[in-house]
């Protein structure tokens, strides 16, 4: 089973928009097995999955309460969820200080069900807490989706240093690639696009700027299912394709 964590410490770039269809391209095209972790404490990704009350959460396996089931299904053929919920917001990297948080479980759970899945994809929240740490251990690559503006480029260096601090108890980890998301055309664009293929980091083919993004989060359904059509959905396509073929380049 591939883990990938989808990373971002900045809000707003698109990163359960990418986990979710991701999920249901890998799923759908390719018939993939899928695992979807919601390590998220708003909780989008479990809300646009179904996610229903009766299985534990992803707070619950981080702080050992009594688990229950802990997988469930998801609204899309194929997919399978491990829930979020608001809980999440208690633990902070304190809570990993004071053992309060179990990061070293998620791995744990994963390693369980390595045999069930083929990919497992973790959305994480955007900031570095213990369930973004516990993301980055279990995982064996990153996905960082980036929106192409002056915020987001500069915190770049925070988050790859947070990324490369990882490596240090998580050999294996990797950077898969930098994901430019909600691109269109602009001089301005383009000079950020620039930036990015000049770095040493792989680059994923980009993701073009649609209103059918914002549908689908209100009709609750993926991309390949609401708009297939769209430039997103295509993009998206293109870049299941070359994250599965390792095609992440530099321009």
């Amino acid at each position: 089973m591939r883990t990938t964590a989808i990373l971002n410490l900045k809000g707003g770039v698109a990163k359960t928009t990418t986990c979710v269809n991701m999920a249901a391209i890998l799923a759908k095209d390719y018939k993939k097995r899928v695992l979807v972790v919601d390590a998220d404490s708003q909780a989008n990704t479990t809300e646009f999955l179904g996610g229903q009350p009766g299985y534990s959460t992803m707070g619950d396996l981080l702080r050992r309460i009594d688990l229950n089931p802990i997988i469930q299904p998801s609204s899309l053929p194929g997919v399978s969820l491990l829930a979020a919920d608001e809980s999440l917001m208690d633990l902070d990297l304190s809570a990993v200080k004071s053992k309060t948080a179990h990061v070293e479980d998620l791995r744990r759970l994963l390693v369980s069900f390595a045999g069930s899945y083929d990919h497992c994809l973790i959305d994480c929240p955007p900031a570095f807490s213990a369930a973004s740490a516990a993301a980055l251990l279990a995982a064996d690559d990153v996905v960082i989706p980036i929106k192409l503006d002056a915020f987001s480029l500069r915190g770049m260096a925070n988050l790859i240093r947070q990324v490369r601090n990882m490596q240090e108890i998580n050999p294996v980890l990797r950077v898969a690639g930098l994901l430019p998301v909600m691109v269109y055309r602009s001089d301005r664009i383009k000079a950020a696009l620039e930036v990015l293929y000049a770095s040493d980091f792989p680059i994923f083919p980009v993701i073009h700027r649609s209103d059918k993004v914002d549908d689908m989060t209100f009709a609750q359904k993926p991309l390949v299912e609401s708009s297939p059509k769209s430039a997103a959905c295509v993009s998206y396509r293109r870049f299941v394709r070359a994250y599965l073929e390792g095609g992440a380049g530099n321009g």
